[in-house]
């Protein structure tokens, strides 16, 4: 099947005219409409731009069976938004691409491998792959950059980036939003969601303030074992508040402030305390280990995600290129996890703070037959995992960690356009990074509160640093044979920071007969990319092939021990492994009232080589030279179906349908599967339904997500007695809005 994608990709390339030509002469057909992106820091033509993008709009994002940025990740081909390492929701639910799964599962250094970003200032969070607590709630449009972004983004992303943009201020016309909406599962529980914007300019054509307010509800559904007054375990309530204002001193400039704040509370975090998914519903134990029960005393936790984030971004045009600050600062005031792991046999009591500032400053130049763009960013991040355990080996004891980041990146890329088909670019980015990594374990005494500190005997400790350097580079070549299509053509380098080891952690391994843990190398990944676009049919069909090949050097990977006086694992280097991708994108207008869009992909791996076992102790054998890597769908696809029409009442009918199926993949756990890889039960799957009418300003739509009630195991299960993740049964959704905009 993948040798027959190839070829048919590459007949593509070299004679998409031939092709797609019969189909040229239907002059019924009606144009796409022109969708613009910024990944090259200028607005610009998706079909245009030398790289892999999937540009999602405001009219798909307000609809209800797309409520998280998540739900986007369905219309994106190759992508798995899944669990990496065992890890639960909402800590590890980061998109991966291109089968970064695998470097996710070893976030721990420096920056991630899908970078963040909102209104083009870089989310970082040194905690791990967690992504903004973002909903689609007044957002403009996302944009999904596959592949490595360091040259012209602010983060080193080496699978690729997320680009998300919130409405803008508008300086001429008061105007609101409001919106009521509920929601109930077929299986019996109910939620809300109300939310509410303002735009109102203070001084005409030069400031104006964008207030926006959502609150929802989303009560889960599943049961706690033994606990049947207890309705709702995954209950999730969440509140997103954003104030953006806007000035512009004159003509050429503007300066935006931008706060908001994410309140996310939870009972159970889902995916926590699951002792079974087999029946088609997560069912969920109380917590029962006294530690656990000294803070939570009725065995339900509760678990709280408060984030704060504030941006300023200035620009200036001066004439030959734009000139723009742009300043963000995270704060996860309140981040909890408090679960009981079963798998492990370990109730934990965890607080994750965080605080993060970038700054980054940016020159792009103007369009003309050179272009070109310099950067530099600055990032302050500390973060703290504060965990309280009650492990069957140590007892109760405290892990504190605490990690201090400083990193700088100065960037450039320039495109040398040699006429109207064809362009040379080429890129740099030179990035150092300063990191501390403190670790204290101490053995509860008594009197010590439940969730620390402790002060009784120490278990361990240490610091580890480092000072990392790297210089990464991007090039290629555009050529456009006709005005309706590019082929490309591109090499990219990124890398990861190694991930440190204490000297505690090498002396308490060495006294267990482990002295040969090797040290972290820093993670290198090439990644070639051929595309091509194509806009067909008389404007009616837009398609977009990609094959991009990946090799991975010194990928981190995690050895376990479990021992009594040791760690439970420890990060070493020396794995390289080469990711191959397939993708394929048509979105094809079929009439002025029907039209279609397929995303898809075929992503396949081979390890190519593993750390000497005479260097390197107790190396996973699952992992192979010659077998695959993990966490990632081996094939994806995605369907979405939309169609409108017009009634002679006036009102505008519209409807869409997406379904998206992921390959099962296979996972993995150093500590519970070091011999063989886990793969889920079942692939992924999902058909949301979405259909409504709209007529001076009211929109009235009724949705339904997981409408085929999917509720297979679609993650990989690691502890043997079923406790996969799964999805929420079948919901219907109403929502009734009205608009001034």
């Amino acid at each position: 099947m993948g040798k027959l994608v190839v070829r048919m990709l590459l007949a593509s390339f070299l004679l998409p005219g031939a092709i797609w030509a019969v189909a040229d002469d239907d002059s019924a057909r009606v144009g796409i409409e022109e969708i613009m992106v910024t990944a090259t820091r200028r607005e610009e033509s998706v079909m245009e731009v030398p790289q892999s993008i999937q540009a999602i709009q405001r009219e798909t994002l307000e609809m209800p069976i797309y409520r998280n940025v998540r739900d986007i990740f369905n219309q994106v081909p190759g992508a798995t938004a899944g669990i990496t390492q065992g890890g639960k929701l909402p800590v590890a639910e980061g998109i991966q691409l291109r089968g970064s799964g695998i470097t996710q599962t070893n976030a721990g250094g420096g920056m991630q491998p899908v970078g963040y970003y909102i209104d083009d200032i870089p989310y970082v969070d040194p905690f791990g792959a967690t992504p903004p607590p973002l909903g689609t709630f007044d957002l403009n449009s996302i944009e999904v950059l596959r592949g490595p972004q360091g040259t012209s983004w602010g983060q080193d992303s080496s699978a690729g980036s997320v680009i998300m943009r919130t409405a803008p201020v508008d300086f001429e016309e008061f105007g609101y939003r409001v919106s009521a909406g509920a929601m109930t599962y077929s299986k019996g529980s109910q939620g809300y969601e109300y939310s509410a914007i303002v735009n109102a300019p203070i001084i005409e054509g030069k400031l104006g303030l964008r207030l926006a307010y959502e609150t929802q509800e989303d009560p889960g559904f599943g049961k706690v074992r033994g606990r049947p007054e207890v309705e709702e375990p995954f209950n999730t309530e969440r509140d997103t508040l954003r104030a953006k204002l806007t000035w512009l001193p004159s003509e050429n400039s503007e300066v935006t402030y931008t706060h908001t704040q994410w309140n996310t509370e939870y009972t159970f975090i889902p995916g926590s305390n699951i002792i079974d998914s087999s029946q088609g519903i997560m069912e969920v134990v109380p917590l029962t280990w006294d530690l656990g029960l000294e803070v939570f005393p009725d065995g339900i936790p509760t678990n709280n995600y408060d984030i704060e984030w504030n941006t300023l971004m200035a620009s200036v045009d001066l004439g030959f290129a734009t000139l723009t600050y742009s300043g963000g600062k995270v704060e996860a005031t309140d981040r909890d996890y408090n679960d009981e792991n079963l798998a492990f046999g370990v109730v934990s009591l965890t607080e994750m703070p965080s605080d993060t500032t970038t700054h980054e400053i940016r020159l792009v130049s103007k369009d003309g037959p050179i272009e070109w763009l310099v950067g530099f960013l600055d990032m302050d991040a500390e973060s703290a995992n504060n965990l309280a355990y009650n492990f069957q080996v140590y007892g109760e004891f405290t892990d504190f960690n605490r990690t201090d980041l400083e990193a700088q990146a100065a960037y450039g890329e320039i495109t040398w356009n040699a006429n109207d088909q064809f362009s040379v670019f080429a890129g740099i980015r030179s990035q150092e990074e300063d990191r501390v990594e403190t670790n204290t374990a101490l053995m509860r005494a008594p009197g010590d509160p439940p969730g620390g500190p402790y002060t009784g005997y120490a278990l361990g400790g240490g610091t580890a640093e480092y000072s990392y350097d790297n210089t990464s580079y991007r090039f290629g070549v555009r050529w456009m044979p006709s005005e309706n299509g590019i082929v490309y053509l591109t090499r990219s380098t990124a890398s990861r920071a190694p991930i440190p080891v204490t000297e505690t952690t090498r002396a308490l391994l060495a006294a267990e007969g482990f002295p040969n843990l090797s040290d972290s190398d820093a993670s290198e990944m090439v990644s070639t990319e051929l595309g091509t676009k194509w806009t067909l049919i008389d404007g009616a069909l837009d398609l977009e092939l990609v094959y991009a090949l990946g090799e991975w050097e010194d990928i981190p990977m995690y050895a376990g021990y479990g021992l009594a006086g040791g760690p439970l694992s420890a990060a070493i280097g020396g794995t390289d492994a080469d990711i191959d991708a397939i993708e394929v994108m048509l979105d094809w207008r079929v009439t002025d009232s029907f039209g279609l869009t397929y995303v898809g992909a075929f992503t396949s791996s081979e390890v190519t080589g593993v750390p000497d076992p005479s260097k390197v102790a107790n190396f996973p054998s699952a992992i192979r030279v010659g077998g695959d890597l993990y966490n990632y769908s081996p094939k994806t696809h995605s369907l979405t179906a939309n169609y409108n029409m017009d009634f002679d009442s006036g009102w505008e009918g519209y409807a869409t349908a997406t379904y998206a199926m992921r390959e099962a993949p296979d996972g993995f756990s150093s500590v519970l599967t070091p011999t063989a890889y886990i793969r889920a039960y079942e692939d992924y799957k999902v058909l949301n339904l979405s259909a409504g009418a709209r007529k001076d300003g009211w929109d009235v739509n009724v949705s339904i997500s997981n409408a085929t009630d999917f509720d297979g195991q679609y993650t990989p299960d690691y502890s043997g007695v079923n406790q996969s993740i799964i999805m929420f049964p079948r919901a219907f959704h109403l929502r009734i809005s009205y608009s001034t905009f």
